[in-house]
């Protein structure tokens, strides 16, 4: 066995990965996210690709720490934003019944 397909195997072990394999030309691989994840991430994102020279366990982790986590960690932050912005005006116009 290659050291790309220990890779690759060392991959596909991974919580996150659904499958990794070669891409037709045999110079990328293609690592899919589990189905959980796709469904919520837009379509650039659920799916990391590599130069096969690049691919390693330690790429694919950083990939996906940057590619996914950071991208759900800003959504929520957003989200929050968002909530509590909505929340901050609908306790303001009520503060008026209350001091009443």
């Amino acid at each position: 066995m290659s050291t790309l397909d220990h890779e690759i195997d060392a991959v596909n072990q991974l919580s996150f990965v659904a499958d990794a394999y070669p891409y037709k030309d045999n110079q990328t691989i293609v690592v899919v996210l589990k189905a959980p994840l796709r469904k919520n991430l837009p379509p650039d994102r659920s799916i990391l690709t590599f130069q096969i020279t690049n691919f390693t366990v330690a790429a694919v982790l950083a990939a996906y720490e940057h590619e996914v986590v950071a991208f759900l960690a800003d959504t929520l932050r957003i989200a929050e934003t968002l909530l509590s912005q909505t929340t901050n005006q609908r306790v303001i116009h009520l503060i008026p019944l209350c001091m009443n």
